[in-house]
């Protein structure tokens, strides 16, 4: 399903991965605003929550019980009632902005009045919209709509205060089913009537059929499997991980509230975006941050929420690091000295005229005639740094399952590169929205690395406009030297949710993605090369991407099996462009 994803849902999708934890799952459903052609960013957490705790198997045994059957529809949005109550309660203690996120999606749930057709209405199921109204106007205060007896147990039932574990689950439910006679375990497969009206007949129907429905514009939660871009609600993608985009707000605002401020004025970014972003990349964006925000007084919960969420993986990879603090003091050290080592075999010193030192008989004559008592070799070690570092992570939610150790494993490369006084930047990189957002963590000029730990992972990779990013801030923000190096840790699986634009080479458009994306990366990779960029990449994926990584990077890249193994590789990678720079 994942190739066939479109934009919408593959952002809807990357929510779930993001609340998930993890990435190596298809979700069986996808949360999709009908009207707004949008992900709802909550049910898509209560999604991705679901699998956190109860896992994809106990998941797909459940939905898979009246699959097929006649009220299946109802059966899934009455199972999602109860399931998110019960994610709720599990995550709350450990989210508490969780709670302002639940009001504002039950605000949401109202604020929708008369938005939907007659047409849309007549095809909800009014139990379910009961239940939900329900469950939405407890949430956020209001008054509870007029039920029957059947509806008011039916949703204390749902409702449960206790916590339900991932091996209760298909029971409880499947019984709650039972007892209220929605569902006996068996499948009743019932072929659709289908009856079609024009003219007369059409406008009485409309008449007779009941339209006073309370309205409101309700999100469409969908099996993945049921997904169509020929449906309404639907439209184009894999993106964006934990996040969402408000109506009112530019694509623009969303980066900026998510990401940090632009490092470029408005006129410059439009000037570099005329430059990087054409070719295989027209119609994308650009984004220079330094992870800073604008302070506002207001912003949006779920821009408050993502906050908070990436607050608290800095702060999880903080303690990462400081749990494991001896063990990586002893691999900077190492490290350090090896790179150190390295420099003082392949540099020669500056010898410079002196008044004392090894004499140097070519200068006696200048004691005698000029005047000049400087006739001695005086050895100056190098003040100005001969070479920098860039080192660009990334920072899709590939990565996911990684984040603490890649962070730490930044922060233990940036030391051992301070500590031998070479300039190191630590950078990290992801598409969202079709923005590809180059995030600088630590800069050349910061003498402490603690703002690697800011490190999290979202999104997509383009990795082919991202070398066009890194060459334009190595234009603008080259450093202290003339010479540098861009050291990559890559699973060479570009992959980006925004097409490349129909062109020559690809007249109805393509995917960004497999050969496509592997062949412009490695274009890119040569064009930073001609112009003296030394590129490497450390390697962590599949065989088949190593394959990849081989076309876009030659010979110029090492190949790691875990995470742990970065900074030594990477240290690897620097002695050896060392040995082929003439210091």
């Amino acid at each position: 399903m994942t190739g066939s994803y479109t934009e919408v849902q593959r952002r809807a999708a990357n929510q779930i991965w993001g609340a998930a934890g993890h990435y190596d799952f298809e979700p069986m459903f996808l949360a999709i605003h009908s009207q707004e052609n949008r992900p709802d960013f909550y049910m898509n957490l209560v999604i991705g929550l679901a699998y956190k705790y109860f896992g994809q198997k106990t998941l797909t045994e459940l939905f898979v019980r009246w699959q097929g059957d006649s009220r299946q529809q109802m059966l899934d949005d009455l199972a999602w009632i109860y399931i998110e109550q019960i994610v709720y309660k599990l995550e709350i203690p450990i989210r508490p902005a969780l709670e302002e996120v639940r009001m504002d999606y039950a605000e949401a749930f109202f604020a929708g009045e008369y938005k939907l057709s007659r047409q849309e209405w007549m095809s909800k199921n009014q139990l379910v919209y009961t239940l939900q109204s329900a469950r939405w106007s407890r949430v956020s205060g209001r008054k509870l709509p007029v039920m029957t007896p059947f509806e008011k147990k039916l949703l204390l039932a749902l409702t449960p205060e206790n916590k339900v574990s991932q091996e209760e689950i298909i029971e409880k439910l499947v019984s709650i089913y039972k007892t209220f006679y929605l569902f006996d375990g068996k499948k009743h497969i019932r072929k659709p009537l289908m009856l079609h009206f024009t003219g007369t007949a059409a406008r009485l129907l409309t008449r007779i059929m009941p339209a006073q429905l309370v309205k409101t514009d309700r999100v469409v939660v969908m099996r993945s499997s049921q997904a169509d871009s020929s449906q309404n609600g639907i439209m184009q993608n894999k993106s964006s991980s934990h996040m969402i985009l408000k109506k009112e707000e530019t694509d623009h605002a969303y980066i900026e509230n998510c990401f940090g401020r632009s490092l470029y004025s408005k006129q410059e970014l439009a000037r570099t975006e005329k430059e990087l972003c054409k070719g295989n990349h027209a119609g994308c964006h650009v984004w220079f941050t330094d992870g800073k925000y604008i302070p506002k007084e207001k912003i949006s919960a779920e821009n408050r929420y993502l906050r908070n969420q990436a607050q608290l993986q800095m702060e999880r990879n903080r303690i990462y690091y400081y749990k494991n603090q001896k063990l990586y003091q002893s691999i900077i050290a190492q490290l350090s000295s090896q790179i150190r080592n390295c420099m003082m075999v392949h540099q020669q010193p500056d010898i410079l005229p002196g008044r004392s030192g090894r004499l140097d008989p070519a200068r006696v004559w200048r004691s005698e005639y000029v005047m000049d008592d400087r006739v001695f070799h005086a050895n100056y070690e190098e003040k100005k740094p001969l070479f920098t570092v860039d080192l660009l992570l990334d920072a899709s939610a590939s990565r996911l399952q990684y984040q603490e150790m890649i962070a730490a494993q930044g922060v233990i490369l940036s030391e051992s590169l301070q500590a031998c006084h070479i300039p190191v930047r630590v950078s990290e990189f992801c598409s969202v929205r079709g923005y590809t957002v180059l995030r600088i963590l630590k800069a050349f000029e910061e003498k402490k690395s603690d703002d690697v730990f800011r490190y999290f992972a979202t999104g997509w990779n383009r990795d082919g406009l991202v070398m066009r990013e890194m060459n334009e801030l190595l234009r603008s923000h080259s450093g202290s030297a003339d010479r540098h190096l861009l050291i990559l840790l890559t699973d060479a699986e570009p992959n980006d949710s925004f097409r490349i634009q129909s062109s020559e080479q690809f007249p109805f458009g393509k995917d960004y993605g497999d050969e496509a994306a592997v062949n412009d990366t490695a274009a890119e990779v040569r064009a930073l090369q001609r112009k003296g960029i030394c590129v490497s990449a450390v390697f962590m994926g599949t065989d088949a991407g190593a394959l990849k990584a081989e076309i876009i990077y030659g010979k110029e890249y090492t190949r790691i099996q875990e995470v742990g193994q970065l900074a030594r590789a990477a240290g690897l990678l620097i002695q050896k462009e060392i040995s082929k720079i003439d210091l």
